[in-house]
């Protein structure tokens, strides 16, 4: 991993109230909403409706594709550069796999998400005819008073043994379970929401809840849209592009467009490898692919005059829209930026300073 830090600011106390600025607010205001719908790969319509419906309210033209992408361009004094700020609205998800006449259904995952993603007792929301109806995922070699201490040890984290069992199934017999799935309109495809548990702490300024991927992109997104709306326009135009699938590794073909000159993937990472989870992480490659040199400075040094703590990151695994993008054919420069969050994929956590570090590079990025 690079070890190049520029230090966030330090705090004089723990409990210091951390300085919610405009652009923060917008952010967390947006974290909320967003994470209220829910959202999976190359399932976003309800969420691309929030973006696309906020973004007209705010005199924003907004170009939807087919697979709900969205793009919302902010024209700049110089309109012959032409950069690409990308988030994904898609989150990983769970889909029903199969119906058992117990009442329960067998689920897999939509991305990356894996069965110790998943523990007993979480709970989960399945698409039925009547909306959202909540449940319970467990293993099917549980209780420990039926498995016993070994065994409950050493039982498979696998798919195959993953059940939700839908609160309104609790209690039906054998006979009556497949039938109130069927009355429910349960099938193979339905999709799973597990509950997203959102936590947002002013005092400590830290944010808590399954799915921060991406949806602190998209966040950011939209408060450089508000901060832009009512103050500086920036020096060259600017498209927010909000995609599909990047999940499922397809996102990066929603940036090809004539006249993109750059694109940058605003999205989130490991938070176990930073120096400091106040800081902001700006990405040199993921997996085998380099950013490109050029566009990666002028991030370090928008992130430098805005005065925000950031650091250089390499990233092992994985990849973002960014890569994606040249795979699918893309010519121009790419970066990413990151906010650093611990426990990717599972719950996660963050805190406020490396969200508004990734919002300042970013506005300072396009009008300083």
């Amino acid at each position: 991993m690079a070890k190049a830090v520029k230090k966030a600011a330090t705090s004089k106390s723990a409990t210091t109230k951390p300085v919610i600025t405009p652009a923060l607010k917008s952010a967390l205001t947006h974290t909320r909403a967003l994470l209220a719908i829910p959202a999976a790969s190359n399932r976003i319509e309800a969420v691309a409706d929030y973006v696309e419906s906020y973004a007209k309210r705010k005199g924003f033209k907004v170009e939807r594709q087919p697979d709900d992408t969205l793009r919302i361009t902010i024209e700049g004094t110089n309109k012959k550069r032409v950069v690409g700020y990308g988030a994904h609205l898609d989150r990983i998800g769970l889909m029903v796999d199969e119906v058992y006449d117990d009442g329960t259904v067998k689920i897999s995952s939509i991305g990356g998400l894996y069965p110790g993603h998943v523990m007993d007792g979480c709970t989960a929301s399945i698409q039925t005819k009547k909306g959202l109806v909540e449940g319970v995922i467990f293993h099917t070699d549980t209780p420990i008073h039926k498995m016993g201490l070994e065994g409950f040890e050493k039982r498979p984290q696998k798919w195959k043994n993953i059940r939700l069992r839908p609160d309104a199934c609790i209690g039906v017999s054998k006979k009556e379970g497949k039938e109130r799935l069927a009355t429910l309109g349960v099938r193979a495809g339905q999709l799973v929401w597990l509950n997203p548990m959102l936590n947002i702490d002013e005092t400590y300024g830290t944010l808590r809840s399954r799915w921060l991927d991406n949806t602190l992109g998209c966040a950011v997104l939209l408060a450089l849209m508000d901060t832009w709306t009512t103050k500086t326009k920036p020096k060259f135009t600017v498209d927010l592009i909000f995609s599909a699938a990047e999940e499922a590794g397809m996102g990066g073909t929603s940036v090809l467009r004539e006249g993109l000159t750059d694109f940058v993937a605003v999205d989130t990472s490991v938070g176990e490898d930073v120096e400091d989870l106040k800081n902001c992480a700006i990405k040199q490659k993921a997996g085998r692919y380099p950013y490109s040199g050029t566009l990666t400075d002028e991030l370090e040094a928008a992130a430098e005059k805005a005065k925000v703590g950031f650091e250089r990151r390499t990233f092992e695994g994985g990849g973002t829209d960014a890569e994606q993008a040249k795979s699918a054919g893309f010519k121009g420069r790419v970066g990413c930026i990151v906010v650093p969050i611990y426990n990717l994929h599972s719950i996660e956590a963050g805190t406020f300073q490396a969200l508004n570090a990734v919002i300042q590079t970013l506005h300072t990025h396009a009008t300083a």
